[in-house]
């Protein structure tokens, strides 16, 4: 029973006259920090003080009407965060909660010199950042051995959707934390892969003044402009605003490809009395990049060649999208709460490309095609969740309930012609162009609706944490030909649920096991044989146990995670009508560890370091893949960075960085023939902060280690080496 109006006593407990279930005010989620760290601390905050202008403005008191959620989506200063809302949907900590969360925070994206989301996430346990090479079209990652690109692409905690070719990209710039869940999340997020998914969380308004421009040079001609304003507006405190925005010219270590980009995020935060908080959210993003970036492969062989496939005179991908939403907050009391997140969004792809045809008869002559994609993909997510504190017994609650619907439809139309032949011998590029018009190929338009029921209860009893949630989905997935003028529509629905147990000891230590299950509708049919009947969604189910530990008195965080998991209703070659069809006897199987650590001691030490051990593997399968790696999966990982700042001195405000990453061989081609070698790239920095201004220089990939990663027939080379000279004032 909840109980939605009570007197609130000064130890924070409601008096009622049900004595068994009482509603209980929210409590800080840790303890106050030990004297010796606050002591610690606030020197540190003097010092700095007096040394230059903060590089990270304080953390301002939070009225009564800002969001609840603000401590588990608002600014980290240094490299640990404390709480999370991406795997609860609530103000969890993150020592107590029973799933394998990371969090990436600004200042950590800003000390690796990370340019994109993937490089954000590089030094993250058990995502696979650059699994195909380097790409400037998408941020692309792989979560304990499963894609996560298309439908694991998360914003604010609502989805980005995608079509076949464009994908809602994410600044790193405007984001205030960047974070992962790992393992099937669909009992909170609905239809996804079984790896888990990655929530970009937004830069929001603050209500203290921030005054933000930089200025950016790299190699290969990077320049780079941003600004980030925030704070009240001139005499209305109960309106705050934020701008945040980017503008980028580079060009990549591909000849003749780009890497351009505008970004602009307006952001105002109304405070709509003392219990309601209205957050309108706007993003609009204009690129430019290659639209093939790809080498040739030796057909003897399997790896790579140093020939482009591409060619910069038919080689452009531009990709613009805009978004805008709300994010609602009203608390009836301080037991109850009503949350709604809602976006409507909008991209357009535009691409132009040359790729390889076959070889003459001759061995020495590429035949070439040009074509051009075009594709319009439109979005609508809404969340609406009532949340609930309250007690039964000794039993401490938090209930979530909530209603989401997402909306997707894509409009997608491919050309093709013919291209000019290329020497093999002699090859020249740059002066290729079609021969002939283009002629569409294949126009369809595909929508997808989903509409999920979920609830979800944070039992909490003495040192026990338990998590227990339930989904109902309800889907339809239609595709239309439009040049055979033919529909296609399934409606999966599908129930998906998880438990977790945590117990948290008084030392820090955290124990816990999960248990969690997902699903993802999926296109397609079964050949006419079998009726031609719409493929039923691939499903995931893992069984995840950890140990989490937060010691007293520092500001660390160190995770160890073994997990078992395992998808479902693969798509497989059918036995009967070839492989031009399939069916759906497939099974992949991922299972292995994660280890990983994050500090920020007042001393000006902050750090990250991981391992990673994969063990993917085809299960069940009607094709030679049997048994097999899947493409593109490392069996082992690992990475460490650290970061270290001069406090007092004649070096106080000297800061250098320095950092390793490692990733194992992965398989090439589905039946394990041909290797990619493994990957080892140094990552260093060098930074000064004095009087409100930050210089620094970043580079990555010192020694310009560039891999050739092939991916069943595309290849391409790692990121080489990229250095990034930026000067910031802050005032």
């Amino acid at each position: 029973m909840l109980i939605g109006d009570a007197c609130w006593s000064r130890e924070g407990h409601a008096q009622t006259t049900l004595p068994s279930v009482t509603v209980e005010a929210p409590k800080p989620a840790q303890a106050r920090p030990a004297r010796a760290e606050r002591r610690s601390t606030a020197t540190q905050q003097r010092r700095t003080a007096q040394r230059v202008s903060p590089a990270q403005p304080p953390a301002a008191v939070a009225p009564a009407s800002v969001t609840t959620l603000s401590r588990a989506t608002g600014p980290v200063s240094g490299f640990v965060a404390s709480a999370s809302a991406t795997g609860t949907k609530s103000n969890t900590p993150l020592i107590e909660s029973s799933q394998s969360v990371s969090v990436v925070t600004q200042d950590q994206i800003r000390d690796t010199g990370a340019r994109t989301v993937g490089e954000a996430l590089a030094y993250t346990a058990g995502v696979q950042t650059q699994p195909f090479g380097y790409d400037a079209r998408y941020d692309q990652y792989m979560i304990r051995g499963f894609s996560s690109t298309q439908f694991g692409n998360y914003r604010d905690g609502l989805r980005q959707g995608n079509g076949l070719y464009v994908y809602f990209r994410n600044e790193p710039y405007g984001a205030e934390r960047i974070e992962v869940l790992r393992g099937p999340s669909s009992v909170l997020y609905g239809a996804n892969d079984a790896g888990g998914l990655v929530n970009y969380v937004s830069k929001m308004p603050l209500p203290y003044r921030l005054n933000e421009a930089g200025f950016d040079v790299g190699n290969f001609n990077r320049y780079q402009g941003r600004f980030d304003f925030s704070g009240p507006v001139p005499g209305h405190d109960d309106l705050l605003y934020r701008f945040t925005g980017l503008v980028r010219d580079s060009g990549t270590q591909i000849p003749g490809t780009w890497d351009d980009r505008v970004f602009l995020a307006p952001s105002v935060t109304a405070k709509l009395g003392e219990d309601t908080t209205l957050t309108i959210l706007s993003e609009y993003t204009r690129s430019k990049a290659s639209m093939w970036p790809y080498y040739m492969q030796n057909p003897l062989t399997g790896h790579i060649t140093d020939i482009r496939l591409g060619d910069p005179a038919f080689d452009t991908l531009k990709i613009s999208q805009a978004s805008i939403g709300y994010r609602l907050e009203h608390r009836f009391n301080p037991a109850l709460t009503f949350r709604q997140n809602v976006r409507i969004g909008h991209a357009r792809l535009d691409g132009d490309m040359i790729d390889g045809l076959g070889l003459s008869a001759d061995g020495r002559t590429l035949n070439r095609y040009a074509s051009n994609f075009k594709e319009t993909l439109n979005t609508f997510a809404i969340d609406s969740q009532i949340e609930a504190k309250l007690v039964t017994g000794p039993i401490r609650h938090t209930v979530l309930a909530g209603v989401d619907y997402f909306r997707q439809a894509t409009n997608f139309g491919y050309s093709v012609g013919s291209a000019p032949p290329l020497d093999l011998t002699n090859p020249v590029i740059g002066v290729a162009f079609p021969t002939s018009e283009l002629s569409l190929l294949a126009a369809n338009r595909q929508t997808l609706g989903q509409l999920g029921l979920y609830v979800q209860d944070q039992l909490a009893l003495g040192g026990w944490r338990l998590t227990v949630g339930g989904r109902q989905d309800f889907s339809e997935l239609s595709h239309y030909d439009e040049l055979a003028s033919t529909t296609t529509t399934s409606k999966p629905d599908r129930f998906t649920g998880r438990a977790g147990l945590l117990y948290l000891f008084d030392s820090g230590v955290a124990p816990y096991v999960n248990y969690a299950t997902s699903f993802l509708p999926q296109a397609g049919t079964t050949a006419p044989g079998r009726g031609a009947s719409p493929f039923a969604p691939t499903t995931g189910e893992s069984i995840e146990a950890g140990i989490k530990y937060q010691p007293r008195g520092w500001n660390s965080y160190f995770t160890a995670t073994w997990f078992n998991l395992t998808k479902d209703n693969v798509l497989t070659v059918d036995p009967v009508f070839g492989a031009m069809y399939s069916v759906q006897t497939g099974q992949v199987r991922s299972r292995g560890t994660e280890l990983e650590a994050v500090l920020s001691l007042a001393e000006g030490l902050k750090g990250i370091a991981s391992y990673s051990y994969t063990e993917a593997e085809v299960t069940r399968s009607n094709d030679a893949d049997l048994g097999k790696v899947p493409i593109g999966v490392p069996t082992q990982q690992a990475a460490i960075f650290m970061d270290y700042t001069w406090q007092t001195g004649a070096l106080a405000g000297f800061g250098l960085g320095a950092g390793v990453r490692w990733i194992d061989r992965t398989w090439a081609d589905s039946i394990n023939t041909v290797r990619n070698p493994a990957i080892t790239a140094v990552d260093a920095g060098v930074h000064y902060d004095v009087r409100g201004v930050r210089f620094a220089v970043n580079a990555r990939n010192l020694g310009d280690q560039r891999v050739g990663i092939c991916n069943g027939g595309n290849c391409t080379f790692t990121q080489g080496r990229t250095v990034l000279g930026s000067v910031t004032a802050r005032w």
